[in-house]
């Protein structure tokens, strides 16, 4: 079985396979990047107007763009048009914000319906902390957990491209001093080991998108 992991930056995303590849097994990855074919000055570009949408993602040199999120999706279906095209028989976009209406002839899941689903199921009544990659996001991103979850949710930002240990040591903290029983990273680019980082400092139970989103498209490659 193949699976394409498409990631809204570019290709390919050395921080994520690997970490995402043991939940995988059998499973072979081939992967494209929305941004892989543009250039410095095309990506600059694609940044939001203020008050638009964004997503944050790592480009091929290990730096990051924040882009805008409708600007994106045509990007988006071309490298999941690319992957297919490399033969996968399901697609796994790793993104967590909002990309509707992403088409192809074999199953395309995203990891904001995989890993913010599962972790909605997984969090119940319990009180939700959120880590998002910046602060222009942590409006949108609380607003879509209020409407998941039906309450508020605390959202911190700290960025997974730039950030230290000491800057997930201080969100963990803060967190864990906000009540919050349940932590979920909202950023692919979020690892298990800064996971462990915040989990430790708030000793609340904390998810990545990265490893909810693959577990479920094993799940569902494996069912399929």
């Amino acid at each position: 079985m193949i699976l394409g992991c498409v990631t809204i930056g570019q290709a390919p995303r050395v921080d994520v396979v690997p970490d995402i590849q043991p939940l995988l097994p059998g499973i072979r990855i081939v992967e494209r990047g929305a941004l892989d074919d543009l250039g410095a000055s095309e990506i600059a570009g694609l940044a939001p107007a203020p008050g638009r949408p964004a997503l944050v993602s790592r480009l091929r040199d290990g730096g990051s763009a924040v882009l805008d999120e409708e600007r994106m999706l045509p990007l988006v279906q071309r490298a999941v048009d690319a992957v297919v095209a490399d033969g996968a028989g399901a697609v796994l976009v790793l993104c967590t914000g909002h990309l509707p209406s992403l088409r192809a002839a074999v199953p395309v899941y995203t990891a904001e319906r995989l890993a913010r689903g599962a972790a909605t199921t997984l969090v119940g009544d319990d009180r939700l902390g959120v880590l998002a990659p910046t602060p222009r996001q942590v409006d949108d991103i609380a607003a879509r957990w209020r409407d998941d979850l039906g309450r508020e949710v605390t959202v911190v930002a700290v960025d997974p491209y730039t950030a230290g240990d000491e800057e997930f040591e201080a969100a963990g903290r803060s967190l864990g001093e906000s009540g919050c029983d349940w932590i979920f990273m909202d950023c692919i680019g979020y690892s298990e080991r800064m996971a462990a980082i915040v989990q430790d400092a708030s000793d609340a139970r904390t998810l990545t998108a990265r490893g909810l989103a693959a577990r479920m498209a094993a799940a569902a490659v494996a069912t399929a």
